[in-house]
């Protein structure tokens, strides 16, 4: 389990360092450059989501870089079992979750909107939902099927970010108040999160299950 969560530590040094920088980058501007916020913002925003979208998409680009080295098969056969394997991935993806919280912390800390906050759970209770269905097939498959893992994971996130969090930032922005979507808004997203945490134990359950069933134990 250290083992691989110490290479995945490793093979995401960079994005770690990009986050981090982020967070330094919000940080930065609210505490000794606030006044030039407006003139910075485009680019913050585009930092932001940048960031974001690598945090959450870390263990995709982990395994796509094994694969495109063509080292996974020698991998694989190290003294490391498949148990530890699945185990020090999630390990790794929930630090990577808590990055993900601490960049927009400090992105909510500049911008000073907490209506954010709704849209920022939606799009987590997204990931670790979509997370969940990869690594089912991923502690069959293993790196077999990587394209069908990024069709997995970037559909359902960019549909989110257009017709949840768009429509948030907009509806917050005027200030309106529209009850009918008052549940779809802001109190789907609790919903979401609660499930995609069940959902999360139940894979990791269900994968253990499977690498006994398929000998990769």
């Amino acid at each position: 389990m250290n083992k691989q969560l110490y290479l995945n530590m490793f093979l995401s040094k960079w994005i770690w360092y990009f986050g981090m920088s982020v967070i330094f980058i919000n940080l930065f501007t609210t505490i000794f450059i606030s006044d030039y916020k407006e003139v910075l913002m485009p680019f913050i925003d585009l930092l932001n989501i940048i960031a974001v979208l690598y945090t959450t998409s870390s263990y995709l680009s982990i395994h796509h870089m094994m694969k495109q080295d063509g080292n996974h098969h020698f991998y694989f056969s190290l003294p490391n079992t498949k148990r530890n394997i699945i185990t020090g991935d999630y390990l790794y993806y929930i630090l990577m979750m808590a990055l993900t919280t601490a960049i927009f912390g400090s992105y909510m800390t500049l911008t000073q909107t907490t209506y954010y906050a709704y849209g920022f759970v939606m799009l987590m209770g997204i990931s670790l939902i979509m997370m969940s269905f990869y690594y089912l097939g991923f502690a069959k498959y293993w790196l077999r099927y990587l394209f069908t893992g990024y069709f997995i994971y970037g559909v359902p996130m960019v549909l989110t970010w257009l017709f949840h969090f768009m429509p948030l930032v907009n509806i917050s922005q005027m200030d309106k108040n529209m009850p009918g979507m008052n549940f779809y808004l802001y109190h789907l997203p609790v919903y979401t999160i609660v499930f995609a945490i069940m959902l999360l134990i139940l894979s990791y359950v269900i994968n253990l299950q499977n690498i006994r069933k398929y000998d990769m134990a």
